[in-house]
């Protein structure tokens, strides 16, 4: 569905999505808002043929184009700067929305004028709730994350229930957040216009909490609606199994960027440079020991499993 006036835009970066960013597209079509809106895809360099799939399936949907994978944030201020929404919904290709979350989000937004952007409950495909509404990261956070070996080993620690507010609050009704995952954040048209969209220093890991903290620096508060529901796989080619290099590199490289510009003086502060070197520390560990994992698991003569 279009509109020259839409109440909401919402935009999806497609990289490789496959059949998940069609299921996506097809679960907009379904679960349509009462209000007009439009939908954005900007197609980043995709080689599986989904470009072409959302062209030839979805005729209602803006598809923009890119030769090559810019990365998340250049090819979503792409889309964004072909918006007119009173509000913009950035949504991640392996979504599916789930009766009435748009308009579970649009109303919150209109009833509060001192939110600057919401984002819905993330589930998993067995419907069970992922960790999107966090607090800002601490100095143990890098140990601690929700994907770490010492939050898996121990998963009530109390940094983890810190930082993973779903532990901490009600789910039954909305709640403020240090920052929400940009799989489904949904910000005001006035907060874009006044602070842009995400800082494309960022390939794509942090940008998401870059982009809140900068929301609430400017005066709004960010909140998740429980009441939006929105299905999240996160298991696209490339994110199964153990993460490659590069994406370790990015994550690494973006929990650098996020801190050292919100959470110290300057880039080369000492608190900045000892970041780095820790963060660098930690992710040539992690790509050493998928490395050597992938060797043991390879099969005689053979290539890795």
């Amino acid at each position: 569905m279009t509109s020259p006036t839409p109440g909401l835009s919402i935009v999806i970066v497609n990289y490789n999505g496959g059949r998940l960013v069609e299921a996506c597209l097809a679960s907009i079509a379904e679960h349509v808002s009462r209000r007009p809106f439009e939908t954005i895809v900007v197609d980043n360099g995709s080689t599986d043929g989904s470009g072409d799939q959302i062209a030839n399936g979805f005729p209602g949907v803006q598809l923009l184009r890119s030769p090559n994978n810019v990365g998340l944030c250049r090819a979503f201020n792409q889309g964004l700067a072909r918006t007119s929404g009173t509000a913009v919904l950035a949504l991640d290709n392996d979504t599916r929305l789930l009766p009435g979350a748009l308009d579970a989000m649009l109303d919150f937004l209109d009833a509060h004028p001192e939110a600057g952007a919401v984002g819905s409950a993330l589930l998993n495909p067995d419907g069970s709730l992922q960790a999107a509404s966090r607090r800002f990261p601490s100095a143990w956070s890098g140990l601690f994350g929700r994907r770490s070996l010492l939050t898996r080993w121990f998963p009530n620690n109390p940094i983890a229930r810190r930082d993973l507010m779903h532990h901490a609050v009600d789910q039954m009704r909305p709640f403020e957040v240090d920052w929400h995952s940009a799989a489904s954040l949904m910000v005001r048209r006035e907060v874009i216009d006044r602070i842009g969209g995400f800082d494309e220093r960022f390939f794509v890991y942090w940008s998401d909490a870059d982009w809140c903290a900068r929301i609430r620096r400017a005066g709004w508060k960010v909140y998740t609606v429980p009441d939006a529901r929105i299905i999240h796989d996160e298991s696209l080619a490339g994110r199964k199994g153990r993460p490659r290099a590069k994406m370790v590199i990015d994550f690494h490289r973006g929990a650098w960027l996020y801190y050292s510009t919100h959470q110290t003086s300057s880039p080369w502060s000492p608190r900045s440079l000892a970041a780095a070197a820790g963060l660098a520390t930690r992710a040539a560990a992690l790509i050493g020991s998928n490395w050597l994992r992938s060797k043991l698991a390879a099969p005689p003569g053979g290539a890795p499993s």
